[in-house]
C-alpha cells in the first residue's frame, strides 16, 4: 500500500465534515424562522392598534403608506399619538436578504433587532430573537455540535494512537465507554471504542493534554471545562423540544463564535 492509499480514508473524511459544515453554514437560510409582516396603516390611532398589538402578543409591526412598507413600529413606544409618530424606518443595518445564513444572522442579531428579509426589493418578512427558539435554530446547534465532536474525535485519534487517550479518563469512565461500546456491538453497529466517548470525555481529553487546549486556543484548564459543560447542556436543550435553546442571548452566541472557532482551528 503507497502512502496516498494511507492518506485517502482520511482525506475523504475531512471532505465529508467539510460537506456538512456547508450544509450548516450556508443551507439554512433565515427564511426558515423568518414570520410574514402584519402591517397597520400609517393614518390608525396608535392607542387602538398598540391595544391590537398586546392582545395578539405583538412586539412589532409593519407600518404601510401609500400601499408600500414604509418602517415599522414598536409597542412599548406607543403613546396616543398618530401612528405617524413612531414609524422607525428601514435602514440597511436592519435589512437582509432572503439568502442570509442563520449563522450570519445570530451576529447580526446581537447588533439590531428585529431584522427585516427582503424578497425581490420588497420586505416581506422579520425576525426577532423570540424566533431563535425555532426548530431550525435547534437543527443548526446540534449540527454544529455534532460537528465538533467528529472533529475532536479525529484531533483525539491524532494525538493519542493505540487508544492511549483512555490514559486521560478515570477507570469509571472507561468502563461506562466500553460498556456503551459493547451495547452498539450487539446491535451490529460497528463503531470504534473512541466513537462510544461522551462530549464531557472528549473535554476532559482536551482539558488534560495541554497540547490540545493550545491548539484549540484555551488559556486554562477553567476555560475548558466551562466550555465543554456549557455545549454540553446547549446540545441537551435542542434535543428537548420542550426546554429553551438557551437563557442567555449573549452566552448563546459567545459559544456559537467559539464552537466556530475550534472548528476552524481544527
Amino acid at each position: 500500500m503507497n502512502r496516498g492509499d494511507q492518506l485517502l480514508p482520511n482525506y475523504n473524511f475531512n471532505k465529508s465534515l467539510h460537506t456538512l459544515r456547508k450544509i450548516y453554514s450556508d443551507n439554512l437560510s433565515v427564511t426558515l424562522i423568518a414570520e410574514d409582516i402584519i402591517y397597520c396603516s400609517i393614518t390608525d390611532d396608535a392607542t387602538n392598534i398598540k391595544n391590537k398589538m398586546q392582545e395578539l402578543d405583538f412586539d412589532y409591526l409593519g407600518v404601510e403608506s401609500g400601499g408600500k412598507l414604509v418602517g415599522y413600529i414598536i409597542k412599548d413606544e406607543l403613546t396616543d399619538n398618530s401612528i405617524s409618530d413612531h414609524v422607525h424606518t428601514f435602514t440597511m443595518a436592519n435589512l437582509v436578504s432572503e439568502s442570509t445564513p442563520l449563522l450570519e444572522l445570530l451576529h447580526i442579531l446581537k447588533e439590531q433587532h428585529p431584522v427585516f428579509i427582503l424578497e425581490k426589493n420588497q420586505v416581506s418578512k422579520l425576525i426577532t430573537v423570540a424566533d431563535l427558539q425555532k426548530q431550525p435554530i435547534r437543527m443548526l446547534v446540534f449540527g454544529l455540535i455534532s460537528l465538533l465532536e467528529m472533529e475532536l474525535v479525529q484531533l483525539i485519534k491524532r494525538t493519542y494512537p493505540d487508544e492511549q487517550w483512555k490514559n486521560c479518563l478515570s477507570e469509571g469512565r472507561i468502563a461506562k465507554v466500553k460498556e456503551v461500546h459493547e451495547m452498539r456491538k450487539e446491535k451490529n453497529e460497528g463503531l470504534a471504542l473512541i466513537e462510544c466517548l461522551q462530549l464531557s470525555d472528549k473535554g476532559t481529553i482536551i482539558k488534560k493534554t495541554p497540547q490540545l487546549s493550545e491548539q484549540l486556543g484555551f488559556v486554562s484548564k477553567t476555560e475548558v471545562g466551562r466550555f465543554f459543560r456549557s455545549i454540553e447542556e446547549l446540545r441537551n436543550n435542542t434535543a428537548h423540544s420542550q426546554e429553551y435553546v438557551y437563557e442567555d442571548f449573549n452566552e448563546f452566541l459567545e459559544n456559537i463564535n467559539r464552537i466556530e472557532e475550534i472548528l476552524n482551528l481544527i
